[in-house]
């Protein structure tokens, strides 16, 4: 048999800190952008900046309000962290996985800016449904 081996170019190195969102915003986190947030980070807060459309993460204590385990994942260094939610109250879709440059904003946030993610309307708590009570009537 005769075969045709594709030789581009490798798989993202673990030394690029780089974050990829996967759909409905599932992150994976090179072991570079891991790094960046500190040493022995195991949980973080993720905020959205509408001006700037950036996605920011920062370390966060175990006890801390609305802070995401960084999950290992197996056979390989990068980390996850679920988004779905953060992306879901600010009404954000990814329709396939990218790949976005880990940047320092400062103040211990590493993120990055989102290019061609659509926005759609935020999640809205839902609506109670009406009561199924009927209303009694008196007979006279």
């Amino acid at each position: 048999m005769n075969f045709d081996f594709y030789e581009g170019p490798t798989t993202e190195s673990t030394s690029n800190p780089r974050i990829t969102v996967r759909r409905a915003g599932l992150m994976v986190l090179t072991q570079a952008a891991v790094e960046m947030l500190g040493e022995g980070v195991e949980r973080v807060q993720i905020g959205y900046s509408p001006e700037t459309r950036a996605i920011g993460l920062r370390a966060a204590d175990n006890g801390a309000r609305g802070s995401y385990r960084l999950r290992e994942q197996r056979n390989s260094v990068s980390r996850l962290v679920d988004g779905k939610r953060v992306f879901a109250h600010h009404g954000l879709t990814v329709d396939k996985a990218r790949s976005f440059d880990a940047q320092d904003f400062g103040d211990g946030v590493v993120g990055f800016v989102l290019e061609t993610v659509e926005e759609t309307a935020p999640a809205e708590a839902p609506a109670k449904a009406p009561s199924r009570a009927k209303a009694k009537t008196r007979k006279r």
